[in-house]
């Protein structure tokens, strides 16, 4: 599903190829591919300090440190903070709400009021500030942003869904987050690492777009707001919630267009998000969610000036869910849902055009979950996962039809202050045939103390991309799935209330990797690789309303045969952040820091870029509602800043506009 592939020594383009969706990616996943310079050696070269014992090193630090501090915080704790951990839940780990101390899974979450703090309008734009995530964007604003990776996976290796929908493209898995508004989102939850055993195809890891629920104590509130900003960008969107007896709705609606920072990056995205909650009865719920984005954007394609691309796309899903307990300890759920998605690419030519890309796949899915508290300390979740799908592709004489199913079970016990937590999943599929991804992880949690220590280990498997299995010439009917057995270890502690410190290290060693082989000119499972690092972040929070965060991430990717590192994933990612909340005004300034560890000789990484978000309340109109006014500056010091030349950043621009709720 590809025209091109790119071979930095010999740049070839080989036509009717169908191999892949997205032209821009398959560049960065082939020169991936290639084995880059051998490891460097630190520490006076000895064997035990090298980059290959990063881990290792990183675990020296962890036990010196961290684990000391944990007896000193238990002097410091405070009761109050501990209440709040343990009220604050996630569902990625094992797919029904469980408090996040309990979870032995490397999970961050991503909130509305954090959200709120943020220059972003997309779930995208939420997740480039996150450690340990890399939001690879294919230009500006409104540009493609398939390209997410976790903890150095590859970018097929993320599972991305939305209302328990799988929103990845059935022929090559990534999910365009740049169409997904943060308007109608109550929480993201990332799992790092293999997810498997309670998503199935996961192996780098899930983002899970949790949407907000109908406003419940009143039956009609609203969210306005619009900006304009430089090249004629222009936002607008709104929210309307509420609930009256037992009916409760949500409707959200947003348009956004550009003209572009440079000419052919022109872009206008609309997007309708609707849900209804009807309570039947006090036990039980029907819950009906309608989802609808669609967008135009173009592409300047530097590497070919005699056309620019012209891109549509148009993605549907619904989603019905019954939810009943019929028991105090015992919750069943069941669900439909349906999702399709279309994507055409035109060659613009200054005299015609022509259709390089026309795509489109179609999803019907079920699931099935019982919740069973089984003991206050223990608690059984099962489950049922199926999908079938089909896709189609222009250059395809013929259909392709998808199809999984799966059996899942996750047990969470608890013995006083260590939890365990174990899962199990079988998938069928009609490529594959079937895969089984165990999981098991441990908490412990330090008495008297806002501190804990957890570790994780699981199996984890991304199949094989459909259209690297079909594709009529390039394709290989015999493709295994990439499996990987995946290390977590992590630890945080708070001290003196206000500070709170966060360190983790993984590793994942990947078998079956697929590659194409310029030999057999084709896709096949030929590497083995490693992966490891670690990724840390440190917070304080004052009373005066200042809150500072630094984290960051180190990854390192090798081939485990000729250990070599292998170059174009993002080797060093930092993130920090400043939010000062005084009276009326929110200021806040975010900043991100990326070494791609390229191989592009135009690369021009390795610098902080800013950008600042500040909103002032008007409390004037407070008798009408809440009225405010917000403005943000991208690139704030105007960096220069650039991966590939293919994908160029604009410089410094800013955007203003106004909200009322009411």
């Amino acid at each position: 599903m590809y025209s091109t592939i790119y071979n930095k020594d010999k740049a070839k383009r080989l036509p009717h190829s169908t191999f892949d969706v997205e032209r821009s990616m398959f560049d960065v996943q082939i020169v991936a591919s290639e084995i880059g310079m051998k490891i460097k050696k630190y520490f006076y070269h000895r064997k035990w300090c090298s980059c290959l014992n990063a881990c290792g090193c990183a675990a020296i630090v962890f036990i010196a440190l961290i684990v000391p501090g944990f007896v000193w915080a238990s002097d410091m704790a405070d009761e109050s903070l501990a209440v709040a951990q343990l009220e604050e839940v996630v569902v990625t780990a094992t797919r029904v709400q469980t408090p996040k101390q309990d979870v032995a899974a490397n999970i961050i979450v991503i909130t509305a009021e954090d959200m709120e703090k943020m220059p972003a309008s997309s779930a995208a734009e939420v997740l480039q500030y996150i450690p340990g995530v890399y939001v690879e964007f294919n230009g500006g604003p409104g540009s493609d942003a398939s390209g997410i990776r976790i903890q150095g996976s590859e970018i097929r290796h993320v599972a991305v869904f939305q209302d328990n929908v799988p929103l990845n493209m059935l022929a090559n898995p990534m999910t365009d987050l740049s169409y997904i508004p943060v308007d109608s989102i109550d929480r993201i939850e990332v799992y790092k690492g293999a997810a498997s055993s309670a998503w199935g195809s996961s192996l780098g890891g899930v983002i899970n777009i949790i949407t907000k629920e109908p406003e419940r104590k009143k039956p009609v509130t609203a969210d306005i707001r619009t900006s304009y900003g430089e090249y004629e960008t222009s936002k607008s969107r709104g929210t309307v919630s509420g609930t009256m007896d037992r009916l409760g709705y949500l409707v959200s609606m947003t348009h956004e267009r550009s003209d572009g920072f440079i000419h052919y990056t022109q872009y206008q995205q609309d997007a309708l998000y609707a849900k209804i909650n009807y309570d039947l009865g006090t036990n039980s719920r029907l819950n009906v969610v309608y989802s609808y984005d669609t967008g135009r954007n173009e592409d300047p394609a530097f590497n070919y000036p005699d056309f620019w691309d012209d891109t549509d796309s148009k993605r549907t899903y619904e989603r019905v869910l019954f939810e009943t307990t019929p028991a105090d300890n015992l919750m069943i759920t069941l669900e439909g849902r349906h999702h399709e998605y279309e994507k055409t690419i035109d060659d613009v030519y200054p005299d015609h055009r022509e259709v390089w890309n026309d795509y489109e796949d179609e999803i019907w899915g079920t699931s099935a979950r019982v919740n069973w508290e089984m003991t206050d300390a223990n608690t059984l979740n099962l489950g049922f996962d199926g999908d079938w799908g089909e896709y189609d592709w222009v250059n395809y004489s013929q259909k392709y039809d998808t199809g999984n199913w799966a059996l899942y079970s996750n047990d969470t016990y608890t013995m006083g202050k260590v939890t365990v937590t174990a899962g199990l999943r079988y998938d069928h599929n009609r490529e594959f045939d079937s895969e089984v991804s165990p999981s098991c992880g441990v908490v412990y949690r330090f008495p008297g103390a806002d501190a804990l220590v957890r570790v994780q280990v699981a199996k984890g498997f991304s199949a094989p991309p459909g259209a690297w299995v079909n594709d009529p010439i390039y394709g290989n009917k015999d493709l295994e799935p990439e499996i990987a057995v995946n290390y977590q270890l992590g630890g945080q502690l708070r001290v003196f209330k206000r500070f709170k410190l966060e360190l983790n290290l993984f590793r994942a060693d990947v078998d079956d990797l697929i590659r194409y082989d310029w030999d057999t000119l084709r896709f096949e499972n030929i590497d083995e690789v490693r992966r490891q690092g670690v990724e840390g972040n440190i917070s304080a929070t004052f009373d005066f309303g200042l809150t500072l965060s630094f984290g960051g991430s180190y990854v390192h990717v090798e081939d485990e045969e000729t250990h070599d590192v292998i170059e174009d994933i993002p080797r060093i990612i930092y993130n920090t952040s400043a939010v000062y909340v005084h009276k009326y005004m929110t200021h806040s300034l975010i900043g991100k820091y990326i070494d791609h560890n390229s191989t592009y000789p135009e690369t021009h990484d390795k610098v902080f870029i800013f950008d600042y978000l500040l909103k002032v309340n008007l409390p004037f109109l407070k008798k009408y509602g809440k009225a405010s006014m917000f403005g943000a500056v991208y690139n704030l010091f105007n960096s220069t800043y650039l991966y590939r030349e293919v994908w160029p950043k604009p410089d410094r621009w800013i955007e203003g506009g106004v909200r009322f709720e009411f």
